[in-house]
């Protein structure tokens, strides 16, 4: 007979259950509180990228007070894309050194600055200084945001919580477009100046990245960080992850001194000294370091995430974007121009609730495959639609609709979440970095040719144009894009790390 003091065996291992159901629970929860949080420098940046639309739209050629001619219009909406790759090389380095927190609590710094110029503009060169100091900013936050993302959370629910911090883009799009709908553009740009303000005291409450910690040394603090990141717990509850995340670190860092080693050696002339008698007596300098990023590592994701960005663009029309109400104008479309661009905002955010719910099941290769198709298909139809000269408003609505529901379905939000998971723990910051300011490289180039473009084939012309080259992204993402849902970052760094890399 058992003793009455005695437990059934059966019932400790229902309660291992539910603390394991409980722990999940609570670090399920950690980590969304802190996505929440830097999520909101995400939506501001949704609303810098939709400034463009809303100001050209009130200012481009306007009758009264400041006005925007076509020259200044296409300046002003491709200004800001312009400096942003300078504000993404900035901070790749500079997160380095700063950590991913420090780094998005400054770059609120200058977003707040040019939601206020943008209000009290009274000139055009305001505008542009606005629209410089908007680029620096929004070039500066994705580095650290895309690494911090990728670091903090877990496999599990990586895809999600990546998929969600993006979709405030949109929300931003959505909410900056409802803002310029409702109240005058310096109303608007007046009231924006509070999402920074509400960033700044959201991300002084959440803990830095534990991998940046771990790569300075500082593993007291990282082991803290890590235990807030999943659920309030002990170190003995993370100990297991904890010690794996070190030994990556510091595999990361053997490989680049034993790299390093090996140059000096071939070098120097050194040859059959044993490696465990052999110091780098130099550190590696900066160009060094720059060498150190054309491994193919970095080579490879950097060539595939590049790449999805500019069959991105073509698919998504981003050219066309900062003309969006006067080409609603131009095609008939049966609705005013400024309800559209609410309209077309809540697509994009009901495409990325979409690629939210459907990422974890169905993963991030047949989202692109399902978005891009969907997106080369509208902007064929459209080109055709135009050429025809057709009077069928209906017809233009539906394409313009399912556009920017395909959009966000998967070919706008993927990319970004590649950012935040191919990359190597050694150069993380710095090609984000790169990457983040290819995309807005490209972006400024087809933002700053479409009127010349379209003067000089048409808009039909534009459509087709685009739609073709759209065409050739479906077949890159069939045959060159990985799948990386479900996978941890050592994992996919192992994948790119291989001679050959096969999906």
């Amino acid at each position: 007979m058992m003793n009455p003091t005695e437990r059934e065996p059966m019932s400790n291992l229902i309660e291992a259950s539910q603390l394991r159901k409980r722990n999940t629970y609570r670090s399920t929860l950690s980590q969304v509180l802190v996505t929440l949080a830097q999520s909101l420098l995400l939506l501001d940046l949704g609303m810098m990228i939709a400034v463009p639309t809303v100001l050209i739209g009130f200012l481009h050629n306007a009758k009264d007070g400041l006005s925007l001619d076509d020259s200044q219009s296409s300046w002003f909406g491709s200004i800001m894309l312009l400096c942003q790759p300078l504000g993404s090389v900035l901070s790749g380095y500079a997160q380095g050194v700063l950590g991913r927190k420090k780094s998005m609590l400054i770059v609120n710094i200058p977003h707040l600055a040019a939601w206020y110029m943008l209000y009290s503009a009274r000139d055009v060169r305001t505008l542009y200084a606005a629209s410089f100091v908007m680029g620096i900013g929004m070039g500066f936050l994705e580095a650290p945001t895309l690494s911090y993302i990728g670091e903090i959370s877990e496999p599990r629910i990586r895809g999600i919580l990546a998929t969600y911090t993006n979709s405030n883009v949109v929300i931003g799009h959505l909410v900056e477009f409802i803002f310029g709908y409702f109240f005058s553009w310096r109303r608007a740009m007046l009231i924006s100046c509070l999402i920074p303000i509400f960033s700044i005291l959201a991300i002084l409450l959440i803990p830095e990245s534990p991998i940046w910690l771990l790569t300075r040394g500082r593993k007291e603090e990282a082991m803290v960080s890590l235990r807030w990141l999943r659920g309030w717990v002990s170190a003995d509850d993370v100990r297991a992850e904890f010690d794996k995340m070190e030994m990556d670190c510091i595999a990361s860092k053997n490989e680049y001194t034993q790299f390093w080693e090996s140059r000096i050696k071939k070098s120097t002339g050194f040859i059959g000294v044993p490696n465990d008698e052999f110091v780098v007596k130099t550190k590696p300098g900066f160009i060094d370091a720059l060498r150190d990023l054309l491994r193919p590592a970095i080579l490879k994701p950097i060539r595939l995430v590049v790449t999805y960005f500019f069959f991105y663009h073509c698919a998504s029309l981003t050219a066309m974007r900062p003309y969006m109400i006067e080409v609603f104008l131009r095609m008939k479309v049966p609705l005013s121009s400024y309800v559209l661009t609410v309209i077309s905002a809540v697509l994009q955010c009901s495409g990325a609730f979409v690629c939210f719910c459907l990422v974890h099941l169905i993963g991030k290769r047949a989202l692109s495959l399902i978005s891009m198709t969907g997106c080369t298909a509208c902007c064929l139809l459209m080109g055709i639609y135009t050429y025809g000269n057709y009077t069928l408003p209906i017809v233009a609505l539906i394409l313009f609709c399912s556009l920017y529901f395909c959009i966000n379905l998967g070919i706008s939000p993927i990319p970004w979440l590649l950012i935040s998971e191919v990359f190597p723990t050694r150069g993380r910051g710095v090609a984000s970095g790169i990457s983040a300011a290819s995309f807005y490289v490209i972006a400024f180039f087809v933002s700053k040719t479409w009127l010349n473009l379209e003067h000089l084939i048409g808009l039909h012309g534009c459509l087709a144009v685009y739609g073709v080259l759209a065409s050739f992204g479906i077949v890159f993402i069939y045959f060159c894009l990985p799948e990386t849902e479900n996978k941890t970052l050592a994992e996919i760094e192992t994948y790119f790390n291989s001679k050959s890399s096969n999906k």
